[in-house]
C-alpha cells in the first residue's frame, strides 16, 4: 500500500514566499528526526520571523504597509509564520505515522492585489494529495480570505471540484489569546470543507479529539511558548495521517456497509416514514436499521466528576442513569459502519417528538468510554420545515466529531406543508456516503485484526484521569480494551475479502 499524501497548506498573509508551488518547509521537516528537534525548529523559525519584521521596519516603528512591502522583498530570507510553524507540528507528526507529506503556502498563489499565480501548479498539488490539512490565522472567529480563495479556486474547476469526494479535511487555527476565536474558525472551515464533498476529521485521542489544531500567539514568532497548542497540531496530523491509512486500506468489505439511523426527533412520524423508505430503496448498497429514540424517554446527563462510573466491555452500559431507555438501548447502538442521526425542526416546537439535547448529553459516557464510535462514519440528516430556525445540521456535526469519528457533509431536508421536499437528494447522500462507510469499515476492521485500538485520555477531567491511574482500573481497560480488538477481529474475519496470499 502506497503511503497517504497530506497535503499541508498555509494561509497566513503574514509570510511571504519567493513564489507559488511547494516550498522549502517539507524538506526542513522530514529532516527532523525527534520531536525536541521539531521544538526547537519552531523556535529559532519564529525568532527569524520576527528579525525578518524588525528589519523590514517594525524596529523604526513604520506602518504595517510598508512593513508588508519591505517584507516581500525579503522573501528569501528564513523565517516561519506562526500559522506555518503550528503546520509544520501537524505536518512532521503525520510524516511520523508514515504520509507523505508537502508545504504549499496558499499566499504564494493568491496575491493580496488578486488573481491566481501559477494556477496549473496549484491543481496539481491539490489533485496529488489524498488529504488537505489547512493551517492559518483567526479574522473575527473565521478563517481567512485566501482561505475562501482557494475554496473558489476548487469549485471554479469542474474536475478539481470532483477530486475532492472523499478525501479528507483537517484544519489547525491561530489566534492572539487562548480564546480568541479558533474553534469557531475551525468549525466554519469544516462545514466549507464538507460541503465541498471532503470528510472531516478533529483531533486525536491524545488530546482534545475536538475540531483540529488550537492555538495562540499574541506576536509573531511566539507560538514556540504555546506548548498545548503545539500539541494539538500534532495530533491532528497523527489523526490525519491515521484515518487516511484507514480509507487507504487494500482490504474490502464482503457485505453492505451497516448503518444506524437514530431518530432523535420526529413530528408526526414524518422522519420515521423517510427513514423507512430510504431504508428500503438503498437496500443494494447499505444496510440501515433504525431506532426511533422519539417516543423513548431519556432523562439528562448528570455531568458526573468520573465518567463512566464504571470500567467494562463496549456492551456494558457504564452510566450512571439508569432507569430510563437508554441502558436498554445501549446494545443497540454497537458495531455499525456509519451513523445517520436524524432530526426534525419545525416551526412549532409543540408538534415535536423526542428531546435531541437529552440524548447527545447521555453519549457522553460512549465518547469518555474509550470512543465507542471512533472512527465511525456520521452522516447528519437535519429535516427542517420552511420558516423554522434551525442549527442541527452544525450542532449535529460539532457534538459529533468530538466522538472521534469521521464526518460526512450535513444532509438538509425542507419541509413544506408536511412533505420533505427533497427526499431523494438526501438518499443520494447517504447512497454517497456508503461508499466511504464501506472504505473506513474496512481499514478499521483491518487494523483490528493488527491489534490497532483507540483509547479514551481524560484530558482536562482530574479526577477521572486519577481514577484511571489506579491499577485495577488499568487492568480492567486493558482487559475492555482486548474485548473489544478480539470482537472487531471477529468481525474482520467474517466480512472481509481475504487479502492477496491469503488462503
Amino acid at each position: 500500500m502506497n503511503a497517504p499524501r497530506l497535503l499541508g497548506l498555509s494561509a497566513s498573509a503574514r509570510n511571504p514566499w519567493p513564489g507559488p508551488g511547494q516550498s522549502t518547509l517539507t524538506e526542513s521537516v522530514l529532516a527532523l528526526p525527534h520531536q525536541d528537534d521539531l521544538m526547537d525548529y519552531i523556535r529559532v523559525q519564529g525568532e527569524l520571523c520576527l528579525e525578518k519584521y524588525l528589519e523590514a521596519g517594525r524596529k523604526e516603528g513604520k506602518n504595517f504597509a510598508d512593513i508588508y512591502t519591505n517584507l516581500r522583498k525579503m522573501t528569501k530570507r528564513a523565517g516561519l509564520s506562526n500559522s506555518e510553524l503550528a503546520l509544520s507540528a501537524a505536518l512532521w507528526s503525520a510524516a511520523q505515522r508514515g504520509a507523505e507529506i508537502r508545504h504549499v503556502p496558499l499566499s504564494a498563489h493568491f496575491p493580496p492585489e488578486g488573481g491566481v499565480k501559477a494556477p496549473d501548479l496549484l491543481r496539481d498539488n491539490l489533485l496529488w494529495a489524498d488529504g488537505l490539512l489547512i493551517a492559518g490565522p483567526v479574522y473575527f472567529g473565521d478563517r481567512s480570505s485566501l482561505v475562501k480563495s482557494l475554496q473558489d479556486f476548487i469549485l471554479g474547476d469542474e474536475n478539481l471540484r470532483e477530486s475532492m469526494r472523499g478525501k479528507l479535511y483537517g484544519g489547525i487555527s491561530v489566534g492572539a489569546k487562548r480564546n480568541g476565536g479558533q474553534e469557531t474558525t475551525l468549525i466554519y472551515q469544516l462545514v466549507d470543507m464538507l460541503d465541498m464533498g471532503m470528510l472531516g476529521v478533529g483531533n486525536d485521542s491524545d488530546t482534545t479529539a475536538q475540531y483540529g489544531g488550537t492555538c495562540h500567539a499574541g506576536d509573531v514568532g511566539t507560538i514556540h511558548a504555546d506548548k498545548y497548542g503545539l500539541d494539538t497540531s500534532m495530533g491532528v496530523g497523527r489523526r490525519m495521517a491515521q484515518t487516511l491509512t484507514l480509507l487507504a486500506s487494500a482490504r474490502r468489505l464482503k457485505d453492505r456497509p451497516k448503518a444506524l439511523a437514530l431518530l432523535l426527533q420526529d413530528s408526526d412520524g414524518l422522519a420515521k416514514k423517510q427513514a423507512e423508505a430510504w431504508a428500503a430503496e438503498l437496500a443494494p448498497a447499505l444496510d440501515i436499521q433504525i431506532l426511533d429514540l422519539s417516543g423513548e424517554q431519556i432523562r439528562r446527563c448528570m455531568a458526573c466528576d468520573i465518567c463512566p462510573m464504571e470500567v467494562g466491555t463496549d456492551e456494558t452500559y457504564r452510566c450512571m442513569v439508569k432507569s430510563d431507555a437508554m441502558k436498554a438501548l445501549h446494545g443497540e447502538m454497537l458495531d455499525y459502519d456509519m451513523l445517520i442521526p436524524i432530526v426534525v425542526s419545525t416551526k412549532d416546537p409543540r408538534r415535536l417528538q423526542g428531546d435531541y439535547q437529552k440524548f447527545m448529553e447521555r453519549t457522553r459516557y460512549l465518547r469518555r468510554s474509550d470512543y465507542i464510535w471512533s472512527d465511525t462514519l456520521v452522516v447528519p440528516v437535519a429535516l427542517q420545515e420552511a420558516g423554522a430556525v434551525s442549527t442541527y445540521n452544525i450542532r449535529m456535526l460539532t457534538s459529533l466529531i468530538r466522538h472521534h469519528t469521521v464526518m460526512f457533509r450535513p444532509l438538509v431536508g425542507q419541509i413544506v406543508r408536511g412533505e420533505i421536499l427533497n427526499p431523494k437528494d438526501i438518499g443520494a447522500g447517504l447512497e454517497e456516503a456508503a461508499t466511504d462507510a464501506a472504505r473506513l469499515a474496512a481499514g478499521r476492521l483491518a487494523r483490528a485484526l493488527d491489534g490497532g485500538v483507540v483509547g479514551y485520555n481524560p484530558v482536562g477531567y482530574v479526577l477521572s484521569a486519577d481514577k484511571g491511574k489506579d491499577d485495577s482500573v488499568i487492568d480492567r481497560r486493558v482487559e475492555a480494551v482486548k474485548a473489544r480488538v478480539e470482537r472487531l477481529s471477529r468481525q474482520a474475519a467474517q466480512r472481509l475479502h481475504p487479502k492477496d496470499g491469503d488462503v
